[in-house]
């Protein structure tokens, strides 16, 4: 009863609308949060790849990867922290929608292990195997939570404001793909060095453009009208 007295609720008190988006302030800084996470770890990747294919000496800094990995991974570990609050405080309970957090609120501790074993051990690599198993349990949440909410899609307005999260999590689980697939290739050590790249580098890319999606979508009213 609690959460259904909230969704009747305007949230944000800068937007008389914020009763379309339910917590609609927690989603915008988890969105912006994710922003930063996925700037910083398209950061990372540029700067691996151009240190293993002999880029400036600057560029070849083991330190400076693992700082960047470090700091989106815990990007990453505090926005779903706050995106399990959101799934069972801010909207209607719902078993997948949780269970698809807590796979990916998971998958942001493993994302943590290497680039900070790294900076600990000081070497250029950290624990090797972290970064796959965390991008296996972010894709099958991302999975999860793309089923979850097909109900929610509305096909006759394609790019309306309510199909926003929808097209949101289709873009997160691209990238997503995109990142398994790269990730799994270098864990195997399987010689497709120019996907790996391309892979890890647009999958990053596509979760900042999926967190912009759902920056629109919960955004304060000042900041533009729908």
């Amino acid at each position: 009863m609690e959460n259904e007295r909230l969704l009747e609720t305007g949230i944000n008190d800068l937007d008389p609308s914020a009763s379309a988006v339910p917590g609609r302030k927690c989603m915008w800084l988890i969105s912006l949060i994710f922003v930063f996470a996925s700037t910083f770890l398209t950061t990372e990747f540029i700067l691996l790849h151009q240190a293993l294919n002999g880029g400036p000496t600057y560029y070849q800094n083991g330190t400076l990867i693992n700082f960047f990995g470090t700091l989106e991974a815990i990007l990453w570990l505090q926005g779903f922290m706050l995106l399990l609050y959101w799934a069972v405080y801010e909207i209607p309970f719902s078993g997948l929608g949780v269970t698809a957090v807590i796979l990916k609120l998971l998958a942001s501790c493993f994302f943590n292990i290497q680039p900070a074993s790294g900076l600990l051990l000081g070497v250029d690599v950290g624990v090797t195997w972290s970064n796959f198993v965390g991008i296996c349990l972010f894709h099958s949440g991302n999975l999860i939570s793309t089923y979850d909410m097909r109900k929610m899609f509305d096909a006759s307005n394609f790019w309306g404001h309510g199909n926003l999260p929808v097209l949101g999590m289709w873009v997160y689980t691209l990238a997503t793909t995109l990142l398994i697939t790269a990730d799994g290739l270098d864990y195997y050590k399987m010689d497709f060095p120019n996907y790996i790249a391309f892979g890890q580098i647009s999958g990053a890319v596509l979760l900042g453009v999926g967190s912009l999606i759902y920056c629109q979508w919960s955004r304060p009213s000042w900041i533009f009208s729908p």
